[in-house]
């Protein structure tokens, strides 16, 4: 698992390995002191060949996800 910090949210990564042997990687983004009520988004992506490629993608998008939220928290309470 893999985990990073974008503003007030959590971004977390995990990966998985299919029966090909690909990789598969899900994203997870939630405020940092998410309660059971909280909005939590959760995507999982394509297979990659390699479990770095996946993580690196999904860590990625979910990053951008969480700027969006921070930007759209913004811009709805500003």
């Amino acid at each position: 698992m893999h985990r990073r910090i974008v503003g007030q949210y959590c971004v977390e990564v995990r990966t998985l390995r299919n029966p090909a042997g690909l990789w598969k990687a899900a994203y997870i983004v939630e405020p940092v002191h998410a309660g059971p009520r909280d909005f939590v988004m959760i995507t999982l992506l394509e297979e990659f060949l390699d479990e770095r490629a996946a993580v690196d993608a999904a860590m990625d998008k979910g990053c951008q996800h969480a700027h969006w939220l921070v930007a759209a928290r913004n811009a709805y309470s500003g």
